[in-house]
């Protein structure tokens, strides 16, 4: 890196952005490093604010870019 700093925010939407818009959230939450304590706070609020989609799937939810 660089020495710029992203917001959590940004780097979970820089994640999907990079894998074609769409994740599964345990794929995602690997990816970004960020534990759950961390993790699940930002998904809801990226999600209220229409963000990103959540989608409950057969066996995980999937988020993409909403």
């Amino acid at each position: 890196m660089t020495g710029l700093s992203h917001s959590p925010h940004d780097h979970v939407l820089w994640i999907l952005t990079n894998n074609g818009g769409k994740m599964e959230r345990s794929r995602l939450r690997a990816s970004t490093g960020m534990r759950y304590a961390l993790f699940n706070p930002i998904l809801e609020e990226l999600a209220r604010e229409g963000r990103i989609n959540i989608a409950s799937g057969k066996h995980s939810d999937w988020i993409s870019l909403g």
